[in-house]
């Protein structure tokens, strides 16, 4: 399924173009490949309209690409490890009737790990990214940093380079969060949901998480006064998406009114093609506004 669950967003840094070329150029030159007997992960482009659709690598709609990245990794599990490498120790010692070094033991576990790697199961998973080239943004459907910049590196492996940071503003986020709440501003159409995180200024492991309430409730006021900052925070956008906004500018626990993520369900079984273009269309004008909308909100 198309439609983003999360959102990292990043800003291309230099007065430039992503150009649509230069993309193509990289992703065709790093398409998926599996896994060979000695590699323990892969990665590589795919088409986005999955194994049966079109072969493209790439959809570039009104100047927004989408790009699919799949990858490969084979699953060891340590006990499994644990037990041939202590089998091998064993013959080994017998053999030469002594206990072996320790960098012996580290040579015999990396060639346990060489041996039953093409005997590994592999698990897969599928990453979403979306290149804006009218505002320069770089959107990518990933909870984690570190798995963002995985995949940011195989494309600027191939582009050479790929000047963005990710999104962020000059007042940290948190304090203009924490505002937001204390004073009840309003900023339409995006409005305070019902589930907020704080946290302690000075101690970290100090957490409030509150669900189904009112945000600038009392019970949420007397946190803030007592000096814990807004860490996350639920907020609606009433053109058809809600999400948890973090302090880091991520968008995490993205979802789509059912208006809005339903709006394409009259195309045919045979035209999911077509479908996949439609929801993209759809997702990006919404997303994309949202972003706005945050970005004037937080500078």
């Amino acid at each position: 399924m198309l439609w983003f669950k999360n959102a990292i967003v990043y800003q291309l840094n230099k007065d430039n173009l992503l150009d649509k070329k230069i993309v193509e150029q990289a992703i065709n030159a790093c398409p998926f490949t599996p896994c060979g007997n000695t590699d323990s992960t892969k990665s590589g482009w795919v088409s986005p309209y999955g194994e049966h659709g079109d072969n493209s690598l790439m959809i570039d709609i009104n100047n927004q690409l989408l790009l699919r990245l799949k990858k490969e990794t084979k699953i060891l599990p340590s006990s499994v490890i644990k037990q041939t490498l202590a089998d091998k120790i064993t013959v080994q010692e017998n053999a030469l009737g002594r206990q072996l070094k320790k960098t012996e033991k580290q040579s015999l576990k990396d060639e346990v790990f060489i041996d039953l790697l093409p005997r590994a199961f592999s698990k897969y998973q599928f990453f979403w990214l979306w290149i804006d080239t009218q505002a320069k943004r770089v959107i990518v459907d990933s909870a984690s940093f570190k798995q963002a910049e995985d995949i940011l590196a195989l494309l600027r492996k191939e582009m050479g380079s790929l000047s963005i940071s990710p999104l962020s503003s000059e007042i940290p986020l948190d304090k203009t969060m924490t505002e937001w709440v204390r004073d009840t501003k309003q900023y339409p159409p995006i409005q305070l949901g019902n589930e907020i995180e704080l946290k302690d200024v000075l101690e970290d492991n100090q957490i409030v998480r509150c669900k189904n309430l009112e945000i600038d409730s009392n019970e949420v006021l007397v946190h803030i006064d007592a000096g814990k900052q807004v860490n996350k925070l639920n907020l609606i956008d009433e053109r058809g998406v809600s999400f948890i906004l973090n302090k880091d500018y991520t968008l995490k626990r993205i979802k789509f009114d059912s208006t809005v993520a339903d709006k394409n369900d009259d195309f045919m079984p045979e035209e999911k093609d077509k479908k996949l273009e439609a929801d993209f269309v759809i997702m990006t004008k919404i997303l994309s506004d949202t972003f706005n909308a945050l970005i004037k909100i937080t500078n």
